[in-house]
């Protein structure tokens, strides 16, 4: 399996709307991805700034790279929020262990 990390670090006040942008538009895209095992979305604050990271889990490169080929990821955000994207790192996961479910 493959993991892609990407982020962008938005205003604090333009956070919500950055949020809704990806949900409108981004996640169906993933969503609809063949080979997307899941897709997670997580925020850290510093100062007045949130990071947005996308933590996506693929099946194999092969899926990853055709669905990166295929998109134009967070096309138009950077300008419509103002935001700074970072460049896209992806691993090779060397382990994975499933996760508990609470009762």
């Amino acid at each position: 399996m493959i993991v892609r990390l990407s982020s962008a670090v938005v205003s604090e006040s333009s956070l919500g709307e950055y949020l809704e942008y990806l949900e409108r538009n981004e996640s169906p895209g993933y969503e609809a991805a063949s080979g997307l095992v899941c897709v997670l979305v997580l925020q850290r604050r510093f100062v007045s700034y949130v990071e947005v990271m996308t933590l996506s889990l693929w099946r194999s490169e092969e899926t990853l790279k055709e669905f990166v080929e295929t998109r134009s990821l967070l096309n138009g955000a950077q300008v419509e929020h103002h935001s700074v994207q970072l460049e896209p790192r992806i691993f090779t996961v060397v382990e994975f262990h499933k996760c508990k479910e609470e009762s």
